[in-house]
């Protein structure tokens, strides 16, 4: 999205959050937003979020740039929407709305959609709740000017909202259920392609199918599962595989986002084997922070011990002398054991341009056979 096209706002983002500023400020360029100033805070106040000298500063900003939008970088609890928003008169955006915009701009299925919509009537429910309180209270005229009966329609219209959405999922999630065990009933092995967001995951997801995917440098391009099946081991002609590309993760996905994205999820949830995608052309320590996101995330919806093949991605992009990738290569493998990750292979590739995407298609045959050949032993 173009400068010209992007409202300007004041962008507030947590001290600690200052080494990732270069990934926010993408999030928030991508949701349609261009940072014209950007606030920095230490310490955060329970009941407004911004303390009394910060508050002032962005009143300052405000009535002097005629910015009508303050996005923080945070999840806010409802009071303190209501709070910033009685206090500064502009429209209050928090991480999850934020990322949520973002979601909703790159959504290309009915479920993806719904997901969406879903997500952000739960995360505003409280907000209204609350606005909802302190306007019976008399400390508030309404939600965003609207009146008091107004806004007592609006909430009786999400919770129906949501209701009905949680119909329409739970179909989609049983229709999806009964295919992927379809599938397994008929011996497929199931290959999730996981990762950061613009790792690289349908690049590869393209490479290995020899299909044309959408691809992008934007955020969250793939929001909705996309299977297809693969012969990975050349010489084996009755070998099945399916290769799921998922949505790419960032560094402290909230919750509320990653629970509403569960038919992605299930789906990784569910694969026999993890393709991991990692992007090497960035400084060793964001590679591991990205990786440590990941694994966080996984681990936070119980996705854990599946066997493990690592494609270390955009080796065309770094200095391959004084032995650069073999470098990065045993730091992520150290990494990755001190995780307990049940780790089968580590490649380099370049999904791009299709370097050694051979060597990695014998990496996953392998593990589909080591995997056939467990099932196997233990079958009586």
């Amino acid at each position: 999205m173009s400068n010209r096209h992007r409202e300007e706002v004041i962008l507030v983002i947590r001290k600690n959050d200052r080494e990732n500023l270069d990934e926010i400020l993408a999030v928030t360029r991508e949701a349609g937003f261009e940072p014209k100033h950007v606030i920095e805070v230490s310490n955060v106040d329970s009941t407004c979020y911004l303390t009394y000298g910060k508050l002032t500063r962005v009143k300052y900003i405000i009535r002097n740039n005629q910015i009508n939008k303050l996005c923080i970088y945070d999840q806010l609890k409802p009071r303190q929407f209501s709070c910033l928003m009685k206090e500064l008169g502009v429209e209050v955006i928090d991480k999850v709305i934020l990322i949520l915009r973002v979601f909703q701009m790159h959504a290309g299925s009915r479920e993806a959609m719904l997901q969406i919509e879903l997500a952000r009537l739960i995360h505003e429910l409280p907000i209204i709740r609350e606005w909802i309180r302190r306007s019976k209270l008399g400390e508030l005229p309404g939600f965003l000017s609207s009146g008091r009966y107004a806004i007592d329609y609006q909430y009786a219209h999400m919770r129906r909202r949501i209701a009905r959405i949680r119909e329409e999922l739970e179909e989609l999630r049983v229709k999806r259920e009964r295919e992927r065990e379809r599938r397994k009933d008929s011996g497929w092995i199931h290959i999730a392609i996981i990762g950061y967001t613009n790792a690289g995951k349908t690049t590869l997801f393209n490479a290995l199918t020899k299909l044309n995917k959408p691809t992008g440098t934007e955020m969250f391009t793939t929001l909705s599962p996309k299977t297809y099946a693969i012969n990975v081991c050349k010489d084996i002609g009755n070998d099945k595989v399916v290769l799921v590309d998922t949505i790419g993760f960032i560094k402290d996905l909230p919750l509320e986002i990653v629970e509403a994205f569960k038919a992605v999820l299930e789906e990784i949830k569910y694969s026999d084997i993890l393709l991991l995608v990692i992007d090497i052309s960035k400084r060793k320590e964001l590679i591991i922070n990205e990786i440590e996101s990941v694994l966080n995330i996984l681990h936070n919806v119980g996705i854990e011990g599946k066997p493990t093949i690592v494609a270390l991605n955009k080796i065309d992009l770094i200095n391959k002398e004084n032995g650069v990738v073999q470098q990065i290569i045993d730091e992520v493998r150290e990494y990755l054991l001190k995780r307990n990750i049940n780790l089968h292979s580590i490649i380099a590739i370049s999904a791009y341009y299709g370097l050694n995407i051979d060597v990695l298609k014998e990496s996953l045959c392998q593990a589909v056979q080591q995997l056939k050949n467990s099932e196997t032993k233990y079958t009586f």
